[in-house]
């Protein structure tokens, strides 16, 4: 008995659907197979992907030419269910330096320390990590990240540029206040003026 078929292109695209999904979830198998790791590989992919990159795909349903690696991989994975061997190593090589640069940051955050006593005005010889600025309803406030000679690191917030990134700078500063960012002591200073 011939089958009738109503809609020829909705058939077709349904038949294209049917396969695509299908390719997909053995590709997620085969991936889950090879890969231990794959839910932590998978997050970081998916935790990683630009917007810019999502939207794309929603619209076209395929990668864009020239996008980063991350994105390349998101897209395998949503294409193919989950990445090639070589994207996968390189995931998890990714991932292992993250956790070798997290633990030497936490390690390196036990040995800062904050810096004399709230209130109290004293010299500083610094050199300036970060600069960073920002516009404000009273004008540009510059955000100046230092570490002294032990690595401490001594932030100033404010009107005032102290130099560039790199620079060594003498200035004598009010301690404002004691602080952590992200578990490292911060000395805040208030009123720098250069010596």
């Amino acid at each position: 008995m011939p089958v009738f078929i109503d809609n020829e292109a909705a058939y077709e695209a349904a038949i294209a659907r049917n396969i695509a999904e299908n390719r997909r979830k053995t590709g997620e198998r085969k991936f889950r197979a090879a890969f231990e790791d794959a839910d932590a590989i998978i997050d970081f992919v998916e935790s990683r992907v630009s917007d810019e990159q999502v939207t794309h795909y929603a619209r076209t349903g395929h990668g864009k030419e020239g996008a980063s690696f991350i994105d390349a991989c998101w897209v395998g994975l949503k294409i193919f269910g989950g990445l090639t061997e070589r994207q996968g190593l390189a995931v998890r090589n990714i991932l292992a330096k993250s956790a070798e640069r997290k633990a030497q940051y936490r390690a390196e955050a036990l040995t800062k320390v904050h810096v004399g006593a709230v209130g109290e005005r004293r010299d500083f010889d610094l050199t300036i990590k970060l600069v960073t600025s920002f516009e404000t309803q009273f004008g540009t406030t510059f955000v100046n990240i230092c570490e002294d000679a032990d690595a401490n690191v001594v932030v100033y917030k404010g009107s005032n540029l102290l130099g560039g990134k790199g620079e060594k700078v003498q200035v004598k500063a009010t301690i404002k206040a004691h602080d952590h960012r992200d578990g490292v002591a911060q000395t805040i200073i208030s009123r720098p003026k250069a010596k």
